[in-house]
This record gives structure tokens, C-alpha cells and sequence, in this order.
């Protein structure tokens, strides 16, 4: 007697996809305030440039207190000067003081940082009323923020088999909308597990490419069909290279690329969970 295991039903993707990710906290990736590398305002730019052999590209403000305590005042960008650049100027006149652009709180999720972090490139991290940590664009190359792309990808597939259960009809109808090709592979796959006396559901056996195609199909011509196209492809490369343990975001670039995939697989999930059944099904 075969076994049925992994049941299709999908009901729930919904909290599956946001709990997939917000159990990853910013904390995680935080490089601790023990380990800052700080300067003060009153310091020539060219003193503070030189010491950063590290190649900080943010470096935190601080003004000294009482009992040798220290008040973060503001971000210094380090990365956006020269050792040739304001040799005469101190940092008091090239920082960005404290507020609220600056800072994120130590539970927030890594998700939040990553939507934003192209245009908030550098954030303190706070708990109560301390500074405990700065993450910055770079962080985005360590693991815990590859787990929770990973987990959003995931949420994401688990999106568009939903949808693609809803719009089509039957299994008929979407096998038919796939080329001859990827038929046949889905098909394989299918007949290998019922070799092993195992019953899956069908839309396990299809690969990302193979879901981007079907929901493609189904998706509203409320943009032009190459904005669509090229948006799918870009996840689709990141879901490769994270599958893969491939590098995603090893340069400023490509971390600012990772923050617009990520927005955009955002938007495209709830177009995706928006779809409704077609009348008719799709020509092959």
C-alpha cells in the first residue's frame, strides 16, 4: 500500500511565509559596541582615515563623558573619503549627527534591515535606551541573513504553488501550460517517487523556473510583460545563489541589489496571493 506524505493542502502559507523569517533578529548580526572602532569630532578626517586600516566604512562619533564613559553623537562615512581628502578638516564638519534614520531596534527583524539597507546603509542598534551594536550594508553577507533569505525564497515558492493551485483548474491544465521539456522532467520526477512507493503532490516535482513560468502566465498585464520578466529572473538568481552557497552580496553593488530583490519578491507576493481563478485555462 502506498503512503501519502506531504500533503498539498496550502491552507496558511500566509503565517508559514512571515514565520519563516521573523525569528531573526538584527542582534544576530551586529558587530557588538565593545568592538567599535570610534573617533571624535574634533579630529583631523585625514588622523581618523589613516587608523582605519580595516576599511570601516561607517565609523561611529563619540564625545566623552563622566568616568570615562562615551556618548555616540553621530556616523562618520568613512568610505566616502580619500587619505587626500580634508586633510585640514576634523570630523566635526563631515559627520551625520544621531536620529532616527541612524538607528534600528536590536529586535527588529533582519527582513526590516534588509528592505531599506541600499538607502540606510549603516543603522546603530538599540536596546532600552543603549546603543549595543551598528549593523551596516555589509553585514548582509553573513549567515543569519542568509538563512532568512533562504526561508523568504522558500515562503515565496510555497506563494506561487499556492496560486498556482487556485488559477488553474487541475493538474491537467497546468502540466499543459509547461513546455514539452519541463513535462517531462516533471513527470520523471513523478514516476521515480511512485517507484519508491511514495504519492507527492505534482508541483513538488517542479523546480522555481518551472513556477515562475506557470504563475507568469496568469499574472494581470498591469505592467509591461519585460518588468515582469526581468523581475522573476533577478529572484530567481538569487534564489541560485543562495541554494548554491554562492556569493550574493560580497560588494556594496550587489548587497544594494540584494535590498531591491528583496522589495521586489516582497510586491510580487502579494500580486502572486492576490490572483484569482481564470474562467478559462491557459493555451498550452
Amino acid at each position: 500500500m502506498k503512503n501519502s506524505w506531504a500533503p498539498s493542502n496550502l491552507d496558511g502559507s500566509g503565517e508559514i511565509f512571515e514565520t519563516l523569517h521573523s525569528g531573526l533578529k538584527v542582534k544576530l548580526i551586529a558587530t557588538p559596541r565593545s568592538d567599535f572602532r570610534t573617533c571624535h569630532a574634533n579630529e583631523h578626517v585625514s588622523a581618523v582615515l589613516r587608523r582605519n586600516i580595516d576599511s570601516y566604512d561607517f565609523i561611529p562619533v563619540v564625545s566623552d563623558g563622566a568616568g570615562g564613559s562615551q556618548h555616540i553623537i553621530g556616523l562618520f562615512h568613512a568610505a566616502n573619503y580619500t587619505d587626500h581628502e580634508g586633510i585640514g578638516d576634523r570630523i566635526q564638519d563631515h559627520f551625520n549627527s544621531l536620529s532616527e534614520d541612524f538607528i534600528i531596534g536590536a529586535d527588529a527583524s533582519i527582513l526590516d534591515f534588509i528592505k531599506d539597507a541600499d538607502a540606510k546603509p549603516c543603522r546603530l542598534v538599540v536596546s532600552g535606551s543603549n546603543i549595543i551594536g551598528l549593523v551596516s550594508l555589509s553585514d548582509l553577507q553573513k549567515l543569519p541573513v542568509r538563512a532568512v533569505l533562504f526561508a523568504l525564497i522558500t515562503g515565496f515558492e510555497i506563494t506561487m504553488m499556492e496560486a498556482i493551485k487556485r488559477t488553474y483548474k487541475s493538474e491537467t491544465h497546468w502540466m499543459n501550460s509547461l513546455s514539452l521539456e519541463r513535462r517531462q522532467n516533471v513527470e520523471y520526477q513523478k514516476s521515480k517517487s511512485e517507484e519508491a512507493d511514495a504519492i507527492v503532490d505534482t508541483l513538488l516535482f517542479t523546480q522555481f523556473a518551472d513556477k515562475k513560468t506557470l504563475v507568469k502566465k496568469q499574472l494581470p498585464k498591469t505592467r509591461p510583460k519585460k518588468s515582469f520578466e526581468k523581475a522573476l529572473r533577478t529572484i530567481e538568481s538569487l534564489r541560485n545563489k543562495i541554494a548554491h552557497a554562492n556569493e550574493y552580496a560580497n560588494t556594496p553593488t550587489h548587497a544594494r541589489s540584494v535590498c531591491k530583490t528583496v522589495r521586489e519578491l516582497l510586491q510580487f507576493r502579494l500580486e502572486i496571493a492576490g490572483l484569482q481563478p481564470n474562467i478559462q485555462a491557459p493555451k498550452p
